[in-house]
């Protein structure tokens, strides 16, 4: 797929996650798919660009309302020394972000204890 049909991709699957319900599974998966598109795009636009930075912002942004905050600090992180300072202030606000999500989801989660089994004799 050319840089115009990723563009043109991107924008469609944009438009479809942002009607659906916010945090639902179909607009989770819905900003997965454009977290891979703009990923798909930063790989091929250089990094020091507009349309490079807007694709390193956008995936990781994506990846964050996907419900995927530790892919969102991945990126965040793999992208960092790339970008210009505005674009780097923005994804570490992500990254600050997600870590956030994570930890929420810690402190909320199930705790898990042990279960004792006992031996039938």
């Amino acid at each position: 797929m050319g840089l115009d049909d990723l563009n043109n991709s991107v924008t469609s699957a944009i438009l479809r996650a942002e009607a659906l319900p916010a945090g639902s599974w179909a607009a989770q998966r819905a900003f997965r798919e454009v977290a891979d598109l703009e990923e798909e795009i930063a790989t091929i636009v250089g990094a020091r660009t507009v349309d490079g930075e807007i694709a390193r912002v956008g995936a990781v942004a994506a990846a964050l309302s996907a419900g995927e905050p530790l892919r969102a600090i991945q990126l965040a992180e793999r992208y960092l020394d790339t970008l210009s300072d505005g674009a780097r202030a923005k994804l570490e606000e992500l990254a600050r972000e997600a870590d956030a999500e994570i930890q929420r989801e810690i402190a909320d989660g199930p705790s898990v204890e042990p279960i004792r089994f006992l031996r039938a004799t």
